[in-house]
């Protein structure tokens, strides 16, 4: 309890744009509570940072529905479908 407790504080302490790696890192795996009730704390008095992690979420929605229109491959025409996988590639290199 004193773990959880001290996270919670430690991450109402941090800056903002240390909240918005944390809410990147959330995306991926599960934070430790004290951490994650910290986040969701913050979030109701900064209207920056929700409106942050508002936009990484939709971007990841967005992002996995395009994969899973890629992946089908019924509704996307072959040209596009080619076209944005090409893309991809092409980003993928310059990271």
């Amino acid at each position: 309890m004193i773990g959880f407790v001290r996270d919670v504080f430690r991450v109402l302490g941090m800056p903002c744009r240390e909240h918005t790696a944390l809410f990147s890192k959330q995306l991926d795996e599960p934070l430790p509570p004290g951490i994650a009730a910290g986040l969701r704390i913050h979030i109701l008095y900064c209207g920056g940072c929700k409106k942050f992690r508002a936009q990484i979420r939709r971007l990841r929605d967005l992002a996995g529905a395009i994969g899973q229109e890629l992946d089908s491959g019924e509704s996307m025409p072959k040209t596009v479908r080619d076209g944005v996988l090409r893309r991809a590639a092409d980003q993928s290199k310059k990271i």
